[in-house]
């Protein structure tokens, strides 16, 4: 059972999930090395092309050791643990290994290189990034994770007594909203933003994981020119022009309402998002759906806090729950899940992250911006190097306070 502490500067104890690895093994553990690109751009999924961009003398077994455990199988792919034995060392380092089966289909081809891609380039301490991706014995393509020992958020729930403490759920969603600030500042859309996609280590730190249906999303001028292009040219070097399909995009209960109204652009269909589209020049074209993973953080949120899902859909024709929701925003008293966070910037927070209108929405930024994030102190639970980003934000909160 987790045991979470419920104080101001707190820290997580999360219990190890799958194999169990020493306690001594944690600290042995470096931060993923960044990526630029691991594949030649004219890819035609033949294996002779096929040729990494740090290429080893080792086989993928000598580097990875062998498979322990099956975490999921799925049509395209299955996740399953190595455990490695390094020379001299008593200890055994577990590795996540996401293999993709080879396919004939290109847009499969195409997307697994994008996800591929972006795994390996993005760069950010809440962020699950590859450490590699290589080919195993049977040339097919794998993502290498390290393992997060504290296992998903959505299994934290369930063997939670009903509920996240309210300070351990404020402090997993200001990781969340940074690792989405960190995509959405560089124009990628997560659109899939689930409990199940968000990892957890053993002290609590988030790793928002599976990049799968990650869609382009438009930035203008300035906002390149601060944040930088660089994993756009890395992904436009590998991909193309590619955009994931339609029925990649994001999981049912975790949708925004515009994917279900056949008169928005954001989508027709109630199985994925809308009208995807290349990256680099074509950005008038891209569909944002940015305002998708707003919707879905928000989602996340109330998951913790009420220990369920508001609403299968977010359909008012289809939803019972959802409809209940509706109507509590046009009343005076609220909507009572959300009334029951307690403190108001809190609850203002959430019901602009769930406004059913997608243009009034408010921004991940804006979020880590509000009260209620500048009051949420999480150092404990980030890794070493990013404890500055707390103190800036306590030295930003000083500031204001004595403005």
């Amino acid at each position: 059972m987790a045991k979470l502490h419920d104080d101001c500067l707190h820290s997580h104890q999360i219990e190890p999930r799958g194999p169990k690895p020493p306690s001594s093994l944690l600290g042995r553990i470096s931060f993923p090395q960044f990526l630029k690109c691991c594949w030649s751009p004219n890819d035609d999924g033949s294996v002779s092309e096929r040729e990494t961009l740090l290429d080893s003398p080792l086989s993928f077994s000598e580097k990875y050791g062998t498979c322990r455990k099956i975490l999921h199988y799925g049509s395209h792919s299955c996740v399953r643990i190595y455990a490695q034995s390094p020379p001299c060392s008593p200890y055994q380092r577990l590795y996540v290994v996401k293999v993709f089966r080879r396919s004939s289909c290109v847009a499969i081809t195409q997307a697994h290189r994008f996800e591929q891609t972006l795994s390996s380039a993005v760069s950010h301490p809440n962020l699950l990034q590859a450490v590699d991706a290589p080919l195993n014995e049977r040339g097919e393509l794998c993502l290498v994770t390290d393992l997060c020992a504290g296992g998903d958020l959505n299994t934290l729930i369930a063997t939670s007594d009903r509920n996240l403490p309210v300070r351990s759920a404020d402090c997993f969603f200001k990781q969340i909203m940074r690792a989405l600030s960190y995509l959405h500042d560089h124009g990628i859309a997560h659109c899939d933003i689930k409990t199940e996609n968000i990892l957890l280590t053993v002290n609590g730190a988030v790793k928002v994981a599976d990049f799968g249906s990650a869609q382009w999303s438009p930035i203008d001028e300035k906002t390149a020119k601060n944040h930088g292009n660089w994993i756009r040219r890395s992904l436009l070097a590998n991909t193309g022009q590619y955009a994931p399909p339609r029925k990649l995009l994001g999981s049912i209960a975790y949708l925004p309402p515009e994917e279900f109204s056949s008169t928005d652009g954001g989508g027709s269909s109630s199985s994925g998002g809308g009208g995807g589209g290349g990256g680099g020049d074509g950005d008038d074209d891209v569909h944002d759906h940015r305002p998708g993973d707003v919707w879905a953080a928000g989602l996340v949120y109330m998951a913790m806090r009420c220990g369920r899902l508001l609403w299968r859909m977010a359909c008012e024709d289809e939803d019972g729950g959802y409809m209940a929701y509706i109507r509590g925003r046009q009343r005076s008293n609220g909507y009572p899940p959300i009334e029951a966070l307690g403190e108001k910037h809190r609850c203002n927070v959430i019901y602009a992250m769930l406004h059913p209108d997608h243009s009034r929405r408010i921004e991940i930024n804006d979020v880590l911006r509000s009260e209620w994030m500048y009051d949420v102190q999480n150092v404990l639970c980030l890794p070493e190097d990013q404890t500055w980003l707390y103190m800036l934000e306590m030295v930003h909160s000083v500031n204001k306070a004595s403005s």
